[in-house]
């Protein structure tokens, strides 16, 4: 998926669009007749540019301030109609009949390190930096129409193997999307495909 051109603010306490942001949004392949659901969508960016080519988006957030801040930003370009902001932790507050074609979640990443900082809640997954990637994976498992991918972010700080394990145990035919070296990790967009239902 390709940026458009948005007009995005960015909010006290979320999470700004940075490297792995647009990694993401690089990976993400979207058609019209596509229905998307982003978790933890931040300020929208990506939520927002599904906006424009998938016919159902979803963008979710366990942060009220970013719940709000994607739609403030979903006014501000006039994809208000276009997409629904939920308040969720991860697919907790989807429907469990739901599915869709296209999950991504850019989660926090990073290894627990001992000190404390206000976003620790959006860089922060866990001791080994993947348990909240990993609980994604067996949600969204349940959330997937055949042929249907999930993208998650990973970084090479945290146990990257072990959400591709999590990924493989429910099916899916797992790749390393795109990847980016920064100045002491590299981070990866992983992407699940769940095979076509056999007729």
């Amino acid at each position: 998926m390709k940026d458009e051109v948005l007009d995005i603010t960015v909010g006290s306490g979320v999470y700004p669009p940075s490297e792995d942001t647009y990694l993401l949004l690089g990976a993400i392949a979207l058609r019209p007749h596509d229905t998307f659901l982003e978790v933890g969508c931040g300020t929208g960016l990506i939520t927002l540019n599904a906006a424009r080519t998938a016919r159902l988006v979803i963008g979710s957030d366990i942060s009220i301030a970013a719940v709000q801040n994607t739609i403030q930003n979903a006014r501000r370009n006039g994809l208000e109609e276009r997409c629904s902001i939920i308040q969720s932790d991860l697919l907790t507050s989807i429907c469990s009949s739901a599915r869709f074609s296209a999950l991504a979640f850019n989660p926090p990443y990073l290894p627990s390190d001992g000190f404390r900082t206000e976003l620790d809640h959006a860089l922060v997954g866990g001791g080994v930096g993947t348990e909240l990637a990993v609980e994604f994976v067996h949600q969204a498992a349940g959330h997937i129409l055949p042929a249907g991918s999930i993208y998650v972010v990973v970084s090479s700080l945290g146990d990257v193997k072990r959400v591709w394990t999590a990924m493989e145990g429910h099916g899916l035919t797992v790749s390393d999307e795109l990847q980016e070296h920064l100045f002491f990790e590299e981070i990866h967009v992983l992407r699940g495909v769940l095979p076509p239902q056999r007729k």
